[in-house]
């Protein structure tokens, strides 16, 4: 994709610099990377060191964008309809016992949130039928007539991916390769699979580049490069409210709801768990995708409002005094290290030695022993296990980027960064007791693309 500075096309740097300021600012914000493009041209992209641009990671529920664009294709190529009754697509999974409303089911219910259901359906899928969630969502009463309630629901997406892959005959990420994603440039994408088809919710491994591509590509109403690649009047319908869904907790979450597209008070977005942003503004010409970690998404959010929104509000004429520093900053861009964020130091002179789980504090349940030498920490887990340098700085080992240090007390800290997704897991070693405990700060969504086992964390699906 072309780039330019952001001054060229109408945009002050000062006010991505102040978006900057704001996440790194708050505690609660981990940012991994950021790209911003507006006017069809990149004019910021930056990663949070040991995060880089080319690795794939997971998106989460950013991937029900992938979805409905596969959705968009499907319509248009005649393979099946947004009326159709899910029934109609899956009617070996419907038997006597299947509610009525569940009958009256249409794909365009599935697709916008409105199953019927009020709240998520998940645990109760799978608990109904453990093989097959699809089955058991079926089975699964809902509470008003489909189309009459939103509710943010994984089941829904599932079945409908199920529907989609058959009509297809071929995988989403198949299709959405050959379709969209080849003709628009994109990198890799990788989607983690459920009861035989791809996700559909959640699973989708690809780097922010793609993500960026993709928002460019609804933001042109599906054209690239004078060729349509997305069916005409699709990006319309999946932008606009389908399900209202006011009564939300947060203010960009009550803005309604299209086909797997959030509507924001600007623009419209795709995002995933812990802070995983598609961010679509037309009325801007902008596109803003962002990884992160974190549990306050709408706190990205306000900050891009307060921040960089104003700085998009110009056409031309802007100075271009604060390009070179933005470009700069942009460039080297770091997380703390594990001393940085604790105060210790650098973890020399650390003894052979064997640790357990410590008996006064849950640690993640897989992890059954830590060993340690003066250079590298290898965490078992069972019959499993896989080490990690000890360095003061990140430092990038496969998939994985480690930073150490050792605290006043003696006791070593290590954060360990597992790059393929948003997550970092902190391991605290105490010398004085043998002991050690594997603590989240945010616990991933294991099942739902993410792996609970941390071997398996660290490595792409197929």
């Amino acid at each position: 994709m072309d780039t330019s500075t952001p001054s060229a096309q109408g945009v002050d740097a000062a006010g991505i610099s102040a978006f900057l300021d704001a996440i790194e600012s708050d505690p609660g914000i981990e940012p991994h990377g950021l790209i911003v493009q507006r006017h069809r041209v990149r004019i910021a992209e930056g990663y949070w060191a040991p995060h880089t641009g080319d690795r794939s990671r997971l998106v989460y529920s950013l991937s029900k964008s992938f979805t409905g664009t596969a959705l968009g294709l499907l319509v248009d190529d005649g393979k099946l309809s947004l009326d159709d009754l899910v029934s109609d697509h899956l009617p070996e999974l419907f038997e006597d016992a299947t509610p009525d409303a569940t009958r009256r089911m249409r794909i365009r219910h599935i697709a916008s949130m409105a199953s019927g259901h009020a709240a998520e359906t998940l645990l109760d899928a799978a608990l109904a039928d453990p093989d097959d969630p699809v089955r058991g969502f079926l089975t699964v009463p809902p509470d008003a007539e489909p189309g009459t309630l939103f509710a943010y629901n994984q089941p829904p997406v599932l079945t409908l991916a199920r529907i989609l892959q058959r009509r297809a005959g071929e995988r989403l990420v198949d299709l959405l390769r050959r379709r969209v994603l080849d003709p628009i440039g994109a990198g890799e994408v990788r989607w983690r699979q459920l009861a035989g088809s791809d996700m559909g919710f959640s699973g989708v491994f690809t780097n922010l580049d793609t993500i960026a591509r993709l928002g460019q590509l609804h933001l042109d109403d599906g054209m690239w490069n004078s060729t349509r690649v997305l069916p005409e009047g699709w990006v319309a319908a999946a932008s606009s409210v389908q399900t209202p869904n006011g009564d939300w907790d947060q203010i960009d979450w009550q803005q309604g709801y299209g086909f797997q597209f959030w509507m924001s008070r600007h623009g419209y977005r795709g995002d995933g768990a812990f802070g995983q942003f598609m961010v679509i503004l037309p009325e801007h010409d902008a596109v803003i995708a962002m990884f992160s970690h974190t549990g306050d998404m709408q706190a990205v959010l306000d900050a891009l409002w307060e921040h960089v929104l104003p700085a998009l509000g110009h056409d031309r004429d802007v100075d271009d005094g604060g390009d070179a520093a933005l470009a700069d900053r942009m460039a080297a861009l770091t997380l703390p290290t594990a001393a940085e964020r604790l105060g210790g130091r650098a973890p020399t002179g650390i003894a052979a030695a064997q640790f357990r789980p410590s008996d006064a504090e849950p640690s993640h349940f897989t992890v059954t022993g830590v060993e340690t030498d003066e250079r590298r920490m290898a965490i078992n887990e069972e019959e499993e296990s896989f080490s990690v340098p000890l360095t003061e700085h990140w430092t990038v080992d496969g998939s994985i980027a480690a930073s150490a240090t050792r605290l006043d007390d003696g006791r070593v800290a290590v954060d360990l960064s597992f790059l393929h997704t948003p997550h970092r897991l902190e391991i605290e070693l105490d010398p004085a007791t043998g002991t050690f405990v594997a603590r989240w700060p945010l616990v991933p969504l294991f099942g739902i693309g993410a792996d609970h086992r941390l071997a398996a964390l660290r490595s792409l699906p197929d």
